[in-house]
């Protein structure tokens, strides 16, 4: 993308709720301060657990935005008062400093900043992660400047424009690019690791996933053959020394943590994951090239997780399996006709590796230039 503007002095980011939604934006803005040293980066986020613990290592200015959930249907009175005065207080943060454009991240914390950055006459750009368009980007989008897009299939008819650029995956996830998990042999990728045992990393998404940890723990048993070749790296939430105790109960060697702030690493240290299939999830599994089970949080309204799931396996870099299929049988015939065999895995890591967008970030901070031109198409403003 060819642009006439060549630096960006601040960009706030609001939204939040999770780690899919965060790490985007902060892949986003660790490479705006690494292309425009000096840009000031400020991020608007939702006063959420996995907010605290994302911001708690990641090296941003953050202002929490108090806004309830509308889980009931009696919330929406609050949150809307809330978002009306949230908006009022963002304005004025925005004013404080120059902005040149504001990303919205997804989830109900991102309201009020798009509508302040609206009212300011601020370029917006929403942060898509999932095959399926969340539910507020998709009441947003035709008040923006432009949808950043992970997958070309997501539809946003009433945008005025929609750019797939990929979702931007963190600095840390990229350095482990450099630390040769993989080599080239005939045009491939080919693991470099121990060709017998397995490392095998389970992971449910910033908060874990109980259903996931329950299923995969009931079916352990019926695994033993492959016990003494298969290391465990469990990621599992808050109810993780359960977990361990259970896999040290059934003589498995596993690591068990509630919660992993160097996942990357984690990653990088496994032949193969299971895992949700959140979109950001799903990137960084790409760019790393991991093969996956993927195993879809069965309770969204939408099903986002099980279409970005199909989405990743009809590329030939995972299997899909519901979490009720997650049963021992199944499991069996993954490790089996997967795990251990190397021609099977090593071409689903290829294809994973196929799929991976790794100058994402950069995409989105050249959309981000352009629509910072100060000419009348350059921003959104109230009519």
């Amino acid at each position: 993308m060819i642009t006439s503007r060549s630096q960006l002095q601040g960009v706030a980011f609001v939204g939040g709720g999770s780690g899919g939604h965060l790490f985007p934006g902060i892949a986003v803005a660790q490479r705006a301060c690494e292309r425009f040293p000096g840009c000031h980066i400020q991020f608007f986020c939702a006063p959420r657990r996995a907010d605290r613990r994302v911001f708690s290592h990641a090296n941003f200015p953050t202002q929490i935005v108090e806004i309830p959930l509308p889980s009931r249907a009696d919330a929406w009175i609050r949150y809307s008062l809330a978002v009306v005065k949230a908006t009022r207080a963002l304005r004025r943060s925005f004013r404080a400093r120059p902005l040149d454009v504001v990303v919205g991240l997804g989830g109900y914390a991102s309201v009020p900043g798009i509508l302040a950055a609206r009212a300011e006459s601020i370029p917006v750009i929403l942060m898509e992660q999932n095959r399926v368009a969340g539910r507020v980007n998709r009441l947003l989008s035709p008040m923006v400047s432009a949808v950043s897009c992970s997958f070309a299939e997501t539809d946003f008819r009433r945008t005025p424009r929609c750019e797939v650029t990929g979702n931007p995956v963190r600095r840390e996830v990229l350095a482990q690019l450099e630390r040769g998990r993989y080599q080239a042999q005939n045009g491939r990728l080919v693991a470099t690791g121990n060709g017998d045992g397995k490392t095998v990393l389970v992971v449910g998404g910033s908060q874990g996933a109980q259903g996931l940890n329950q299923a995969l723990l009931a079916a352990m048993p019926g695994l033993e053959e492959w016990r003494e070749r298969v290391r465990w790296i469990h990621v599992a939430g808050p109810g993780y020394a359960a977990v361990q105790k259970r896999y040290d109960e059934l003589g498995w060697r596993a690591e068990v943590r509630g919660f992993a702030d160097d996942l990357p690493e984690l990653m990088n240290a496994a032949d193969f994951v299971i895992s949700r299939a959140g979109g950001t999830t799903l990137s960084e599994l790409a760019v790393l090239g991991l093969p996956a089970l993927l195993v879809p949080y069965p309770y969204a309204r939408d099903q986002h997780q099980l279409v970005n799931a199909r989405a990743y396996a009809e590329a030939g870099a995972g299997i899909v399996m519901r979490e009720k299929e997650l049963r021992v049988e199944p499991l069996r015939a993954v490790f089996r006709d997967v795990l251990f065999e190397s021609a099977r895995l090593e071409e689903m890591v290829n294809c994973a590796r196929r799929l991976g967008r790794p100058q994402a970030a950069d995409s989105v901070i050249d959309l981000a230039l352009e629509l910072s031109e100060p000419c009348p198409s350059a921003s959104v403003s109230l009519s």
